[in-house]
């Protein structure tokens, strides 16, 4: 199995619609997507400054990992 490219807590950017979109792995689900894709739980505000939490699985070519101390957006 391939080794994980996120780990839990990890901030990532991901694009929803036509925003980019800010949130944290929450869970590692594995290769359970289509032809073996690694996919994660990812946790994020569907609007800016909201107190409303979603969540979203993705695959992990549709993430990109947020450097360390990179402000919430």
């Amino acid at each position: 199995m391939p080794e994980s490219q996120f780990r839990k807590g990890d901030r990532v950017r991901f694009n929803l619609g036509t925003r980019s979109v800010q949130g944290e792995v929450k869970e590692d689900r594995g290769p359970i997507g289509v032809k073996g894709r690694r996919l994660y739980l990812v946790e994020f505000h569907p609007e800016r400054r909201s107190p409303s939490v979603s969540h979203i699985e993705l695959p992990a070519e549709q993430l990109q990992p947020l450097p360390v101390g990179a402000p919430p957006g």
